[in-house]
């Protein structure tokens, strides 16, 4: 989920960050996993420790690569953001060494995770200003990305944004296209004037949410 605070690095800086899977335990503390744990979509159901990834510093939403295929993302817990303490009775979760809270997160993709196993970042928050640049995305990370966006741009009350996509040969404009005309919070959208981009930006006017609209 896209969260309106500014996240202190690129995307494209991120993901040069890394860490590594030092310990696998139960939700008690008391046993500790040496094998590889199978991860089942859900709810993260172990305590993993992580070294090198600043985990507290993580925006809601951010996707960690842990090992081979498994994929978690962090969730915000009820009126407490992602961390939580790690001396709650019963807590899984992410645990940064230098850290003692613990932050939540679920499986996204299942996969099994043993200690030694590399852990890097994904897709992270974006902030939500009037300009979203999909440069630093993924192509396979565009559709979902413009979605979440636009959805807490209209929540924070933005009228108009632009989206850059570039020129090249066209392709992310035509996909950005499709996307947009099955949102029906857009009410249009068109390319951004040759002083804001041109065709390798385009310009999307919102509908207001019924909060917004009584304000």
């Amino acid at each position: 989920m896209l969260r309106g605070e500014r996240y202190s690095k690129r995307v494209n800086d991120s993901r040069e960050l890394a860490g590594r899977v030092v310990a696998v335990r139960s939700p008690s503390g008391y046993a500790t996993e040496s094998g590889p744990h199978r991860l089942e979509r859900g709810q993260l159901d172990v305590v993993i420790v992580i070294d090198g990834l600043p985990l507290t510093d993580l925006p809601d939403g951010a996707r960690l690569h842990v090992g081979a295929t498994a994929v978690l993302a962090l969730i915000a817990s009820p009126g407490t953001g992602s961390i939580a303490s790690s001396s709650e009775a019963e807590v899984s979760g992410l645990l940064e060494t230098s850290s003692p809270g613990l932050v939540r997160a679920e499986v996204v993709d299942p996969g099994e995770v043993t200690v030694g196993d590399a852990v890097e970042i994904g897709a992270v928050s974006v902030p939500i200003t009037d300009v979203l640049d999909l440069h630093s995305f993924r192509p396979d990370e565009t559709q979902p990305v413009v979605v979440a966006y636009l959805a807490e741009a209209r929540r924070t009350g933005l009228e108009e944004v632009r989206i850059v996509h570039g020129r090249g040969r066209g392709i992310q404009r035509a996909l950005i296209r499709r996307v947009l005309g099955g949102i029906p919070g857009v009410a249009g959208f068109a390319d951004a004037p040759p002083t804001r981009g041109g065709w390798g930006a385009t310009i999307v006017r919102l509908r207001p949410t019924a909060g917004s609209e009584s304000r």
